[in-house]
């Protein structure tokens, strides 16, 4: 059974101001930076001895000879950093694509940064929209892979994947978006494409 779901598109923009103020600089440290010529140009050195490299070589081998793929073995050593240091500042997605991050920073105990755009959240809508159900997927699919803690794109594919009959790969997507949502995904689009996957693949 195919279906649609067309979206309202509100977007709301949020305004970031920066004060830049110069000053007298100073560095210390073994990985500080250093300041060359006047062309605000910094060089940053640090490094590593012999043995902590062979540390880090033998550790790139190993994912090579075994083939592993990359970015899984980063988001296992996330979840192992976090796990060592709960303090870490944690990376926490909204609906539209943009992302907060909230924790310990390099210039005070507690530091909130924001960035990200919603310029893939707007595609996805406007290929739904448009039933282009094949292109949702592959773009959907390809934000899942470049930014898996991101949950809106799971969303999208249940859309498109109910969208070409394949009701079961819809229903796998919805019940990946339930078990990891939050209080980010409940505002109107997203709370939306959620309610409507759950009456039409009821």
């Amino acid at each position: 059974m195919r279906y649609g779901l067309v979206l309202a598109l509100f977007v709301t923009v949020p305004c970031w101001s920066q004060t830049t103020t110069t000053g007298k600089a100073a560095t210390e440290g073994p990985c500080s930076p250093a300041v060359t010529g006047s062309n605000n140009t910094f060089t940053i050195h640090c490094g590593i001895d012999k043995k902590q490299g062979q540390k880090m070589l033998d550790i790139l081998n190993k994912i090579l000879a075994n083939q592993l793929d990359p970015e899984a073995v980063l988001a296992k050593l996330d979840e192992i950093l976090k796990a060592v240091n709960p303090n870490v500042p944690a990376k926490t997605y909204f609906c539209d694509g943009r992302w907060r991050t909230a924790g310990p920073g390099p210039h005070a105990g507690f530091e909130v940064d924001m960035g990200g755009d919603d310029s893939a959240f707007q595609e996805m809508i406007r290929l739904n929209n448009s039933k282009q159900y094949a292109d949702l997927l592959k773009t959907c699919l390809a934000q899942i892979h470049s930014a898996p803690e991101w949950l809106t794109p799971r969303l999208f594919c249940g859309l498109a994947y109910g969208g070409i009959g394949d009701k079961t790969k819809a229903k796998e997507m919805l019940r990946e978006f339930d078990s990891k949502t939050g209080p980010a995904y409940d505002v109107d689009q997203c709370h939306q494409m959620s309610v409507y996957l759950h009456e039409a693949l009821h």
